[in-house]
């Protein structure tokens, strides 16, 4: 018996079909809103098993907040598996911007399942409302 092989880009369209999720696919990677939250999917062809998601701009860092948003992700890092959050700094219209994204990685393999993007959406969700709580404190 042969056992089908998916990367990280399959097993995520494979999950957003099976629960009529519009997906649009980008330049970086694929696209999605989710449960009122828009999703991310990092395309990495050197690397189609590193599955990384990504729940961006969840708020946009300025002078005044950028302490409370460093030890938030702190916070959030410390205290979640597997999701990561971090300052992303980008460049818009010739201006240095930054927002807080939080990613979800891991490695898949020959038994990885579409429930690795179930799992992924859970903790991301979470991790992305427990941020906002804190930094509304």
């Amino acid at each position: 018996m042969t056992v089908k092989k998916y990367t990280a880009k399959s097993l995520t369209l494979l999950w957003l079909k099976s629960h009529e999720v519009t997906a649009r696919t980008t330049k970086v990677g694929i696209n999605f809103s989710y449960d009122g939250w828009n999703f991310l999917l990092w395309h990495d062809v050197d690397d189609p098993m590193f599955f990384r998601l990504a729940l961006p701009g969840l708020l946009e860092v300025t002078d005044e907040n950028y302490a409370q948003a460093l030890m938030t992700c702190n916070n959030i890092n410390w205290n979640y598996k597997v999701v990561k959050a971090s300052l992303y700094e980008y460049e818009e219209a010739g201006k240095r911007q930054a927002s807080v994204w939080v990613c979800f990685e891991q490695m898949l393999d020959d038994n990885s399942s579409s429930e690795v993007v179930s799992r992924a959406l859970a903790s991301l969700i979470e991790a992305a409302e427990r941020f906002q709580i804190l930094v509304e404190k």
